[in-house]
């Protein structure tokens, strides 16, 4: 491989983005022919993701000691790094709507099908040949992230941005912070905004349901526009506010399928797990959650407010939109406080059981969460906020609330809150002190959804499975093309598909948990994600070939090559809550639950680790515990390293022993600003605790890359000997 040196004029390039222009909906048609560069451009990274990912799956099963395991890594991460730059390179031409930008993108996603083509050929058939493929430099451009050709990567590791004081001086803070981390050009490309009158009109509309049940959030919102604006990055209250709410009126069909469009049903998929009592190994609650997408620059929020609660939150991306899908509302999962609340994922979205004559107006999710966090006690106290929020925006995925959290002793999943009102509990299901939710609605009072009741009319094969929830017994297809066509006809088909999927990964929820009733902790939720499926052992074009005839599929796993981030968490009542998190999936090679588009999400850097902290007292612990941990695994890897028996190839212990020097490194920034945090107060002091919560979780990661590499931690229920 080559190494491109990217430097134009002497100086790192890197486009930023600002001033674009939201208006309303347009028909589909014309929307259409207007945005066929973006129509191309996903059709190519949704190609290319199942290129990549089949490439990490044969990648996955090369030992370390291969002496082709090295090379063949770095080259799968260097055509990530070109997957990478041309879907930055799409987020700019959505924005600029700019023909030469478009051609970056789609000439980047044709070198990165190309080459991932090629690698994937040389890893099926065992060729020793390399792959011909340029490496660029990276460059951090003074952020805390690296960047490729100009273009931010998706970090591999998780940021962490702590907060501290009243929500307008948190809000001003996440700015802040956001681009100390990321750079100016992900504030940019949501500043100086135009907004059509009839964006406006929907915005404040918006407005005035989050004043009325949630208006710290509104606080945020303008110190956020007020902490980036001091960077001089120009962005108003309506630009950060916009980025909770969206500009849209709410919708009126089936996941929004009418005869306008605004933006593409996500193709996202997420579990989650929570146990406590009986289950567990000490009564109390475990979670553990995944977030099946892609990686869009998320960050985990870990706030102490001046009223209410402490509280953790990821976000899927730091700015509320996942690049070729478009706004989510700063929609994300999981979230702790320091009452022992869990919010431990959405609960089965998209369900849509509500009727729609009580859709309209309310909080969006995310919002929803933030103030449950903050200010519910229990799991209890936030199902009786839940239940007085307005219905809102049920069409849409994120639109709108009604979740799972849970907490010592008690947890539910709020499906639908009227007509029916449907909440599932422990037990009903035949669980211990336990519950799950996949992307389905499981309570047997779903089958009142207009969708379901219009579609079993029809189809007539909706059934209902004790400890899976519903499902369709015929298979249906699916093609790429049918996200974009319009009428409520392409929801059902994706509903039925969606809801088949999500019986098999509901069944593998629970049995893994009801045969380790009284073993489940930490460690067990984390294997939970490692423990693979499988795929039939035939040629892939035949898997395809026969998956969208009948659905024929191997064992399925909420641990799968979709996982964008994982998370694993043990609230406490005070101020021991733990939050493990690891971006991608948890172990390399885990399988696809299908072969469309969204069973892959392969990434640039997977690091199969989890980082862990504390939702401590106060910041300066979080971070303390933070480095505890990391000199913790550092000391337990060095000797693992010294005694080593397992890893013989050079290339591979060289790399391990990379991986040690750069966390040693990464501990090292970490302490200077414990240091220099000491002799600051206000915001100055949480900005440096920050950073080296940030340099202390890095270098936990690294460290135990290097560890597993030797020693590869539990991948099955046997492995508890449950």
């Amino acid at each position: 491989m080559k190494i491109m040196d990217i430097k134009q004029n002497g100086e790192f390039q890197t486009i930023f983005l600002k001033g674009q222009i939201l208006g309303p909906s347009s028909k589909r048609m014309p929307w259409m022919l207007k945005n066929m560069s973006y129509i191309k451009a996903f059709s190519k990274f949704s190609r290319a993701k199942l290129i990549l990912g089949r490439a990490n799956l044969e990648l996955s099963k090369l030992d370390h000691n291969d002496p082709l395991y090295m090379q063949r890594l770095d080259e799968f991460n260097t055509v990530m790094l070109e997957c990478s730059q041309a879907r930055w390179y799409s987020s700019v031409g959505i924005v600029t709507r700019s023909k030469r930008d478009w051609k970056k993108a789609l000439d980047g996603f044709n070198t990165c099908l190309k080459h991932g083509d090629t690698l994937l050929n040389l890893l099926e058939g065992g060729s020793k040949e390399k792959l011909d493929v340029t490496i660029p430099v990276l460059s951090k451009n003074g952020t805390e992230i690296e960047f490729a050709n100009g273009a931010p990567v998706v970090p591999g590791i998780c940021p962490v941005v702590i907060l501290q004081g009243s929500s307008h001086e948190m809000g001003y803070q996440y700015a802040q912070q956001l681009v100390q981390i990321f750079g100016p050009w992900i504030l940019e490309k949501k500043a100086q905004r135009t907004f059509a009158d009839e964006a406006v009109t929907e915005i404040r509309k918006w407005e005035e349901q989050i004043q009325k049940h949630a208006p710290e959030i509104l606080d945020m919102c303008r110190g956020w526009a007020e902490g980036a604006t001091d960077l001089g990055i120009e962005m108003s209250y309506l630009d950060v506010l916009e980025i909770w709410t969206g500009h849209m009126p709410p919708k009126t069909t089936y996941m929004g399928r009418g005869d306008k469009i605004s933006d593409v049903p996500p193709p996202i998929a997420c579990s989650g797990a929570g146990a406590w009592g009986k289950a567990t190994t000490d009564g109390k609650l475990v979670t553990g959650s995944s977030g099946d997408h892609d990686p869009s620059f998320p960050v985990v929020i870990m706030a102490y407010p001046d009223t209410g609660n402490n509280f953790m939150f990821t976000t899927f991306s730091a700015v509320g939109d996942i690049v070729l899908v478009g706004s989510q509302h700063m929609f994300g999962f999981p979230g702790i406080n320091n009452r022992g609340l869990a919010y431990i994922e959405h609960g089965g979205q998209p369900r849509l059981i509500e009727p729609k004559k009580y859709w309209g107006y309310g909080l969006r999710r995310a919002t929803s969460v933030f103030h449950i966090l903050r200010f519910a006690n229990n799991a209890k106290e936030a199902l009786q906020m839940e239940l007085e929020f307005p219905i809102g925006d049920v069409g849409m995925d994120s639109g709108t609330i009604g979740g799972f959290y849970a907490d010592n002793t008690y947890g539910y999943v709020l499906e639908s809150r009227k007509e029916p009102v449907a909440i599932r509990e422990s037990g009903y299901m035949g669980e211990t002190d336990f519950l799950f939710a996949n992307n389905s609605a499981m309570h047997k009072e779903a089958a009142k959804a207009g969708w379901m009741q219009e579609d079993q009319k029809k189809e007539r094969d909706w059934k209902w499975d004790v400890h899976g929830g519903w499902y369709p017994e015929r298979f249906t297809g699916f093609k790429l093309s049918e996200l974009f066509k319009g009428g409520e006809a392409q929801a059902f088909m994706a509903l039925r598909g969606m809801y088949r999927g999500c019986m098999k990964r509901n069944l593998y929820h629970y049995n893994i948990l009801n045969r380790a009733v009284g073993h489940v902790d930490m460690e067990y939720m984390k294997m939970i994600f490692r423990n693979s499926g499988t795929i039939p052992s035939k040629p892939w074009k035949m898997i395809h070939r026969e998956y969208n005839k009948s659905g024929e599929w191997g064992d399925i796993s909420v641990g799968n090559s979709s996982n964008g981030i994982v998370t694993v968490t043990k609230p406490d009542v005070g101020d021991d809550g733990l939050f493990a998190v690891c971006t991608g999936e948890a172990k390399r090679g885990v399988t696809p639950t299908s072969p469309f588009l969204a069973s892959f999400c392969p990434i640039h850097g997977e690091t199969n680790a989890f980082w862990e902290i504390k939702l401590a007292d106060k910041p300066e612990n979080a971070a303390r515990y933070a480095y505890m941990k990391a000199k913790e695994y550092l000391k337990e890897t060095e000797g693992l390293i010294a005694e080593n028996t397992r890893i013989t190839n050079p290339q591979t212990m060289n790399y391990i022993l990379r991986l040690m020097d750069q966390a040693v490194g990464d501990m090292r920034q970490g302490e200077n600003k414990l240091e220099t945090a000491g002799l600051l107060t206000g915001r100055a002091a949480v900005y440096d605790w920050s950073y080296a919560a940030r340099a202390f979780t890095r270098a936990q990661v690294k460290v135990l890359m290097a560890h597993d590499m030797i020693m590869p931690p539990p991948t099955k229920p046997e492995d508890f000997q449950v």
